[in-house]
């Protein structure tokens, strides 16, 4: 057979493009190989690796955050979070004592404790990575449920602090038993009645509400009545005192005008007494100047008119000095002897 350049040249490349493409295919497989033979664990994780299924290393000192080796297709590595974690409880719904239907909705906080990291990758639930929510979740709800069922729903609201605290009480026992995680709080983010309930207490309210505005009004009705009561009373009252005061006015007034009569006439019988005394005490005085013989007192008096008269008619006063005097003209004496 001729000698073919051509196709000599062919034959070299293809060996040259088969060379490098195994070359290529193991440095590819040395590739995988050394990237499947190492793995990390964050700072919020701890691990094990597993050879066939079966734990390797002490399984109760998990691996630390870091860079690790296992073997390529033979081992296998699990990780698991156990910084804190919050399982959220979707909601759901539980009845009370009384059959009113709660819906209600929580919050549980957790941590993984590293004593624990084995048991929960590998006898709960599925082994290696997995998730304990779904776990958890039932046992929140059923103790949630158990409390709640022996509370009344009226009550419900006002026991809501002693509710959440012995609900919580629950969780963290059961939880920590059953799994060995470490709770630290629980929030119950909902907790509302059936929109029935919720309809009767509204209406039981207005009822209240109405009652005591009723009442209100009754007590203001009242108040109003006392208060005219009151201010027609004073009113009668002052009309009372009014018309007393007066009748006593008057009565003083008569009573000072009948004092100052008596008064008056007392003061005018005492001064006629008193002047009566006094021409009685002259008189006596003036008889004494007569040796207290009244016959010579007279022919006195008599001697002294005498010497007045005038040759004019005497007239004769009469009266009893208590009023104006009679004056009565006497006939002339025809001659005296």
């Amino acid at each position: 057979m001729p000698y073919d350049p051509n196709n000599s040249a062919k034959d070299f490349a293809g060996r040259i493009v088969r060379q490098w493409g195994l070359r290529a295919g193991v440095a590819l497989v040395a590739l995988v190989t050394i990237r499947s033979s190492m793995f990390n664990i964050d700072q919020t994780e701890l691990g094990f690796v597993r050879r066939f299924g079966t734990v390797v290393g002490d399984t109760t000192k998990p691996l630390e955050p870091g860079l690790h080796f296992k073997i390529p297709f033979v081992e296998t590595a699990d990780k698991i979070p156990v910084t804190l974690k919050t399982l959220h409880v979707p909601e759901f719904k539980v009845l009370t004592i009384d059959n009113q239907e709660i819906t209600v909705e929580e919050n549980f906080n957790y941590t993984i404790p590293k004593k624990n990291v084995y048991h929960l990758m590998y006898e709960v639930g599925g082994s290696g990575n997995v998730d304990i929510t779904d776990q958890v979740v039932p046992v929140v709800k059923d103790r949630t449920s158990r409390v709640l069922a022996a509370q009344n729903m009226i009550t419900v609201n006002a026991n809501r602090e002693a509710i959440q605290a012995q609900i919580e009480k629950n969780i963290v026992s059961s939880t920590e038993t059953l799994f060995g995680i470490e709770a630290h709080s629980l929030q119950i983010a909902k907790l509302d009645p059936s929109p029935a309930f919720k309809a009767s207490i509204d209406s039981a309210t207005q009822a209240k509400n109405d009652a005591v505005k009723a009442e209100n009004v009754l007590r203001t009705k009242q108040f109003e009545a006392q208060q005219t009561a009151a201010i027609a009373k004073g009113n009668a009252d002052a009309a009372i005192e009014a018309a007393r005061g007066q009748a006593e006015s008057v009565m003083l007034n008569a009573k000072a005008q009948a004092d100052a009569t008596v008064l008056t006439a007392t003061a005018n019988k005492t001064s006629l007494e008193l002047q009566g005394k006094g021409e009685e005490a002259r008189l006596a005085a003036e008889i004494s100047a007569f040796g207290g013989n009244p016959d010579k007192y007279n022919e006195y008096l008599r001697a002294k008119a005498s010497l007045n008269w005038r040759g004019d008619v005497p007239s004769v006063e009469t009266g009893s000095g208590g009023g104006p005097n009679l004056v009565l003209p006497l006939p002339a004496a025809a001659g005296r002897r």
